[in-house]
Protein backbone atom coordinates (compact mmCIF):
# COMPACT_ATOMS: atom_id res chain seq x y z
CA UNK A 1 0.00 0.00 0.00
CA UNK A 2 1.37 3.39 -0.99
CA UNK A 3 0.88 6.31 1.25
CA UNK A 4 0.30 9.74 -0.23
CA UNK A 5 3.31 11.98 -0.10
CA UNK A 6 2.58 15.34 1.38
CA UNK A 7 4.83 18.10 0.31
CA UNK A 8 4.99 21.00 2.65
CA UNK A 9 4.98 24.25 0.69
CA UNK A 10 8.12 26.25 1.08
CA UNK A 11 7.88 30.01 1.32
CA UNK A 12 10.78 31.78 -0.29
CA UNK A 13 11.21 35.35 0.79
CA UNK A 14 13.56 37.57 -1.10
CA UNK A 15 14.54 41.08 -0.22
CA UNK A 16 12.85 43.28 -2.75
CA UNK A 17 13.55 46.98 -2.79
CA UNK A 18 10.15 48.50 -3.35
CA UNK A 19 11.45 52.00 -3.88
CA UNK A 20 14.11 52.12 -6.61
CA UNK A 21 15.48 55.42 -5.25
CA UNK A 22 17.92 55.90 -2.41
CA UNK A 23 16.69 57.09 0.95
CA UNK A 24 17.94 60.67 0.60
CA UNK A 25 16.72 60.99 -2.98
CA UNK A 26 13.28 59.78 -1.88
CA UNK A 27 13.28 62.29 0.97
CA UNK A 28 14.14 65.13 -1.41
CA UNK A 29 11.52 64.08 -3.96
CA UNK A 30 8.91 64.03 -1.16
CA UNK A 31 10.01 67.50 -0.02
CA UNK A 32 9.75 68.84 -3.58
CA UNK A 33 6.18 67.54 -3.82
CA UNK A 34 5.21 68.75 -0.35
CA UNK A 35 6.57 72.23 -1.06
CA UNK A 36 4.83 72.36 -4.45
CA UNK A 37 8.07 73.06 -6.30
CA UNK A 38 8.32 72.72 -10.07
CA UNK A 39 11.17 71.82 -12.40
CA UNK A 40 12.11 75.48 -12.88
CA UNK A 41 12.83 75.54 -9.12
CA UNK A 42 14.68 72.23 -8.77
CA UNK A 43 15.10 69.03 -10.74
CA UNK A 44 17.15 65.86 -10.59
CA UNK A 45 19.64 65.56 -13.43
CA UNK A 46 19.15 62.48 -15.60
CA UNK A 47 21.40 59.52 -14.74
CA UNK A 48 24.01 60.12 -17.45
CA UNK A 49 24.31 63.87 -16.86
CA UNK A 50 24.17 63.46 -13.08
CA UNK A 51 26.95 60.90 -13.07
CA UNK A 52 29.11 63.13 -15.29
CA UNK A 53 28.58 66.19 -13.07
CA UNK A 54 29.23 64.09 -9.94
CA UNK A 55 32.45 62.63 -11.39
CA UNK A 56 33.69 65.99 -12.72
CA UNK A 57 33.06 67.68 -9.36
CA UNK A 58 34.62 64.80 -7.46
CA UNK A 59 37.84 65.00 -9.52
CA UNK A 60 37.88 68.80 -9.42
CA UNK A 61 37.37 69.21 -5.67
CA UNK A 62 38.61 66.00 -3.98
CA UNK A 63 42.28 64.91 -3.92
CA UNK A 64 41.82 61.24 -3.12
CA UNK A 65 39.00 60.44 -5.54
CA UNK A 66 35.74 58.78 -4.63
CA UNK A 67 35.21 58.90 -0.92
CA UNK A 68 32.20 59.31 1.30
CA UNK A 69 33.10 62.65 2.88
CA UNK A 70 34.57 64.99 0.32
CA UNK A 71 35.27 67.66 2.93
CA UNK A 72 37.97 65.49 4.51
CA UNK A 73 40.26 65.81 1.47
CA UNK A 74 39.59 68.90 -0.63
CA UNK A 75 42.14 69.83 -3.31
CA UNK A 76 41.84 73.56 -2.70
CA UNK A 77 42.23 75.33 0.64
CA UNK A 78 38.93 75.28 2.52
CA UNK A 79 37.52 77.57 5.18
CA UNK A 80 34.90 77.12 7.88
CA UNK A 81 31.96 79.36 8.56
CA UNK A 82 30.83 80.55 11.96
CA UNK A 83 28.37 78.23 13.68
CA UNK A 84 24.79 78.52 12.51
CA UNK A 85 22.02 76.55 14.25
CA UNK A 86 20.51 75.60 10.91
CA UNK A 87 23.22 76.23 8.31
CA UNK A 88 20.98 75.39 5.36
CA UNK A 89 18.84 78.47 6.13
CA UNK A 90 21.79 80.73 5.24
CA UNK A 91 22.69 79.25 1.85
CA UNK A 92 20.68 81.79 -0.11
CA UNK A 93 22.63 84.60 1.57
CA UNK A 94 26.04 82.93 1.37
CA UNK A 95 26.30 81.93 -2.30
CA UNK A 96 28.03 84.58 -4.43
CA UNK A 97 25.36 84.89 -7.14
CA UNK A 98 21.87 84.17 -5.90
CA UNK A 99 20.19 84.45 -9.29
CA UNK A 100 22.29 81.69 -10.94
CA UNK A 101 21.36 78.03 -10.83
CA UNK A 102 23.73 75.77 -8.90
CA UNK A 103 24.16 72.05 -8.40
CA UNK A 104 23.00 70.44 -5.19
CA UNK A 105 24.91 67.19 -4.73
CA UNK A 106 23.51 65.06 -1.91
CA UNK A 107 25.20 62.23 -0.09
CA UNK A 108 23.09 59.13 -0.65
CA UNK A 109 24.90 55.87 0.00
CA UNK A 110 22.03 53.89 -1.52
CA UNK A 111 22.88 55.30 -4.94
CA UNK A 112 25.78 54.34 -7.26
CA UNK A 113 26.84 58.04 -7.22
CA UNK A 114 25.57 61.03 -5.26
CA UNK A 115 22.43 62.44 -6.91
CA UNK A 116 22.77 65.88 -8.49
CA UNK A 117 19.98 68.44 -8.64
CA UNK A 118 19.98 71.70 -10.53
CA UNK A 119 18.31 74.38 -8.50
CA UNK A 120 18.14 77.97 -7.33
CA UNK A 121 20.06 78.82 -4.15
CA UNK A 122 16.89 80.14 -2.48
CA UNK A 123 15.21 76.73 -2.89
CA UNK A 124 17.93 74.63 -1.24
CA UNK A 125 17.23 75.69 2.34
CA UNK A 126 13.50 75.06 1.95
CA UNK A 127 14.06 71.56 0.59
CA UNK A 128 16.62 70.61 3.22
CA UNK A 129 14.40 71.98 6.00
CA UNK A 130 11.67 69.56 4.89
CA UNK A 131 14.04 66.56 5.06
CA UNK A 132 15.96 64.58 7.64
CA UNK A 133 19.62 65.52 8.02
CA UNK A 134 22.13 64.55 5.32
CA UNK A 135 25.40 65.91 4.00
CA UNK A 136 25.26 67.99 0.84
CA UNK A 137 27.41 70.08 -1.47
CA UNK A 138 26.25 73.23 -3.23
CA UNK A 139 28.45 73.75 -6.26
CA UNK A 140 28.83 76.61 -8.70
CA UNK A 141 28.16 75.26 -12.20
CA UNK A 142 31.52 76.70 -13.32
CA UNK A 143 33.15 74.95 -10.31
CA UNK A 144 34.51 78.25 -9.00
CA UNK A 145 33.28 77.49 -5.48
CA UNK A 146 31.74 74.78 -3.33
CA UNK A 147 29.80 75.01 -0.08
CA UNK A 148 29.04 71.96 2.05
CA UNK A 149 27.35 71.11 5.29
CA UNK A 150 28.73 68.04 7.02
CA UNK A 151 27.23 65.80 9.70
CA UNK A 152 28.72 68.08 12.39
CA UNK A 153 26.44 70.91 11.14
CA UNK A 154 29.56 72.69 9.96
CA UNK A 155 29.56 74.81 6.81
CA UNK A 156 32.77 74.50 4.82
CA UNK A 157 33.62 76.47 1.71
CA UNK A 158 36.08 76.51 -1.16
CA UNK A 159 36.67 79.28 -3.66
CA UNK A 160 37.77 82.90 -3.57
CA UNK A 161 34.43 84.42 -4.65
CA UNK A 162 32.62 82.51 -1.89
CA UNK A 163 35.23 83.53 0.66
CA UNK A 164 35.35 87.22 -0.28
CA UNK A 165 31.55 87.56 -0.20
CA UNK A 166 31.41 86.02 3.28
CA UNK A 167 34.54 87.30 5.00
CA UNK A 168 32.45 88.42 7.99
CA UNK A 169 30.99 84.90 8.40
CA UNK A 170 34.25 82.93 8.26
CA UNK A 171 36.16 81.67 11.31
Amino acid sequence: MKFPVFVKPVLVVRHVKINPMGEVKTEIENAIQTLGLVSSDIYLLDKQTGEKVFTDCLHHFVKSGDRRWWWEDFRQPSFSFKHFDKPFEYIKDIVPEQDRHVWLIVEDDDEPFYPVYETKPEVIGKVIAACFAFEYYVVDKDKQWLLCENHHNRLIGIGESLKSKNIDKIL
